[in-house]
């Protein structure tokens, strides 16, 4: 159970609900898509971070490496 699912909800009238159902499903679409966001976020910073520490080693005016 998610802490969403816990909150008590108060009572609807009939003509509420329904906005209620389509207002918890707009959430749940938003969320889901700013943890996408993130992710590929992420991922593409480990990307430029690999990139970056390589090209540093190679143009290293020492023998000894930056990023062991």
């Amino acid at each position: 159970m998610t802490a969403m699912d816990m909150t008590p909800q108060p009572n609807l009238t009939a003509e509420e609900a329904p906005q209620s159902v389509n207002s918890q499903e707009q959430i749940q679409t938003t969320v889901r898509a700013l943890r996408a966001l993130l992710e590929s976020e992420a991922e593409e910073q480990r990307e430029t971070f690999a990139y970056l520490k390589q090209v540093l080693d190679e143009d290293c005016f020492s023998t000894r490496r930056l990023f062991p």
